[in-house]
Order: structure tokens, then C-alpha cells, then sequence
């Protein structure tokens, strides 16, 4: 089904949303790209959500250095959300609902380590599928973003995993850790 433009102001999402911009009228969008955007940008939410979330906890715990660190996280893919939104913006469409997976539990630090490795595999396994398949429509501002994207998701799993590994052994060498996953 194909909508025609809509006015200025439209409650309408889509292409018809914003007649005026730029590449609107230039590019027809390819609706497996905008399903990468949509799925991406329901994981990046979910993930800032579920760091948000650990951050509470930490804090609960009295865990301040950690609750910094996972906020510095939820920020990170806060900001891969705007930028996927730009993309979506830029190829007409607009942001049709975001389905959050909820926060998991966790008791104590190595556990949500373990929760956030999670999100960032999830992350990481659908930007390649997306690249991937840019890359075969020859979709190069698509996959241009997507390679970026799955670049940072890796700088933070590695991240992630270093703090989980420092944490572990600080466990068993006794005294508290002090550095900063910050």
C-alpha cells in the first residue's frame, strides 16, 4: 500500500511525513534496511533501558563505580538510537514503535555483566546481518552506519568482558577493585 504526502504536521508516520526534506523525494527506501533501523533501534532502547536498570542496582548495592559505568553505557546506546532515528528521518520514514525486552535481574555484578555481554551479542549479531545485506544491495549509507554501529557494540562488549574478567579476578586476589570501567 502506498501513501501519498501528507500535509505539514501529519499525525501520520512515514515517508508523507516530511515532504520537505531533502532525500524524501530523491530515494525510495528499502523496507528490509527501515526493518534493520526498526529492530535496531528496539534493541538499543531495550539495552539502555536494561543499563539504566543494572545502574539502579549497582547503586542499591552501594555499588557506585559500577552504577557510573553502566550509565555511561545506557548513554552510549542512547546515542546509537539517535543516530539510527536520523537514518530512518533521512530516508522518510519516522520511528514506528519500539517493542522494549524487558530488564533482567541481576543479583550482584557478575551476573549483570553476564546480562549486559547479552545485549551487546544481540547487538552485535544484527548489525553484521545488517551490514551484510546492505552490502549486497549496494546500500552503502546503510551500511556505512551499520559498520559503525557494530564497530562501537564491540568497543563496548570488549569493554564489558575486561570488566567482567578484572572483576572476577579481584575476587580472588581479595582486596577490592579500584579501577574505573569509566
Amino acid at each position: 500500500m502506498r501513501y501519498g504526502t501528507r500535509m505539514p504536521g501529519s499525525v501520520m508516520p512515514g515517508r508523507g511525513a516530511f515532504p520537505n526534506g531533502p532525500q524524501s523525494e530523491a530515494m525510495t527506501p528499502n523496507s528490509q534496511i527501515l526493518g534493520y533501523l526498526g529492530r535496531a533501534l528496539s534493541l538499543e532502547f531495550s539495552a539502555g533501558q536494561h543499563y539504566l536498570a543494572q545502574a539502579s542496582l549497582a547503586k542499591f548495592r552501594q555499588e557506585m563505580t559500577f552504577a557510573e559505568g553502566f550509565v555511561t553505557l545506557a548513554n552510549e546506546e542512547f546515542q546509537h538510537a539517535n543516530r539510527i532515528t536520523d537514518r530512518m528521518v533521512a530516508q522518510g520514514a519516522l520511528p514506528a514503535g519500539s517493542i522494549l525486552k524487558p530488564a533482567d535481574m541481576a543479583n550482584n555484578i557478575v551476573e549483570a555483566l553476564q546480562t549486559c555481554e547479552a545485549r551487546e551479542w544481540d547487538l552485535i549479531q544484527l548489525y553484521t546481518e545488517a551490514s551484510n545485506f546492505c552490502a549486497n544491495v549496494q546500500a552503502t549509507d546503510d551500511q556505512a552506519l551499520f559498520n559503525r554501529l557494530l564497530e562501537e557494540e564491540v568497543t563496548q562488549l570488549n569493554r564489558v568482558q575486561a570488566w567482567l574478567n578484572d572483576y572476577i579476578q579481584s575476587l580472588q586476589q581479595g582486596p577490592s577493585m579500584h579501577r574505573s570501567f569509566v
